[in-house]
């Protein structure tokens, strides 16, 4: 069964590198890491989600292996061409949007996850209008707030759309933890819209419970039901399972390496459960995704 992970981000590495090596050897070792990282779990191919810079650097390399998502400047005047261009070249495949201020609560976990202004002041219409006319697919890392996509799905019917995460929020806010998939019921809402998808990403990060994450199964079940699992497609986001959880707000960096969670173990928790069918997973690890994204692969 092929194995696609539709979320990885640019590794790095722990240490930073010295000044005199330069950007172009600290992309080719990122890309590396990259490649490493999915051939040492047996994952055939990734999509990226990262810099224009290394989007290209890791398709050009390894065409075989990884496709990319970028987030675009929704403002940029000449949007359309720039989208034009990006849909032209190899190995890009979608791009996404950023509707919450989850990128500040992330440096000050003491703030509220919020719709930024940006969003609720329609200032993406015209990014996902241009999208939709390019049949450029559309990742929403809409955290708690994936009901407030329904407008989008509807307004744009052509337009692909991919929930991110669960449709539940993964930050490291540590008032979550009484019920980290409260607003999974925004997201089920949102399933009778034909052109929305689910990405089912970070498993790790939300059980509460050791490998193989048991309690994660009564939701992912409703997800399944709700979407079916021709609209779901299963994504690790491993660089974050160096996160962990922080002991207190104030301390959202990487844990020790005793706390990280493992690739493998957010693979393998699907890859190997009796929960699903063979053919249930067939669709979470490569026939969505290659559908939704319109990923030719060889």
């Amino acid at each position: 069964m092929e194995i696609i992970d539709a979320q990885i981000h640019n590794p790095s590495p722990q240490k930073p590198f010295d000044e005199d090596v330069s950007d172009a050897m600290k992309l080719a070792i990122g890309v590396e890491l990259a490649r490493e990282a999915i051939d040492s779990v047996r994952v055939d191919k990734a999509v990226v989600f990262a810099s224009a810079e290394f989007n290209e650097a890791a398709v050009a390399r390894y065409p075989e292996l990884f496709g990319a998502v970028l987030v675009m400047d929704h403002a940029a005047e000449d949007l359309d061409e720039r989208m034009a261009a990006f849909k032209a070249s190899p190995g890009m495949l979608g791009l996404r949007t950023l509707p919450t201020n989850y990128g500040p609560v992330r440096v000050d976990p003491t703030r509220a996850l919020t719709l930024n202004e940006t969003f609720l002041g329609g200032g993406f219409d015209r990014y996902w209008a241009l999208a939709e006319k390019h049949d450029l697919p559309m990742f929403f890392s809409a955290h708690d707030f994936a009901s407030a996509v329904a407008p989008v799905a509807e307004r744009h019917p052509d337009l692909t759309i991919i929930i991110d995460h669960f449709g539940i929020t993964q930050s490291l806010r540590t008032d979550i933890e009484g019920d980290r998939w409260r607003a999974l019921p925004g997201l089920l809402e949102i399933a009778r819209y034909p052109n929305v998808y689910v990405k089912c990403c970070g498993t790790p990060l939300v059980s509460r419970e050791p490998y193989p994450y048991a309690d994660v199964w009564p939701h992912f079940h409703k997800i399944l039901k709700a979407f079916g699992p021709e609209r779901c497609m299963w994504a690790s986001d491993y660089t974050r399972m160096r996160w962990g959880l922080p002991d207190h707000p104030q301390n959202p960096g990487p844990r020790p390496r005793s706390d990280w969670k493992s690739y493998a173990d957010s693979l393998h928790y699907l890859l190997y459960t009796d929960e699903i069918s063979q053919s249930d997973k067939a669709q979470l690890f490569s026939g969505t995704v290659r559908r939704a994204l319109k990923w030719t692969i060889a």
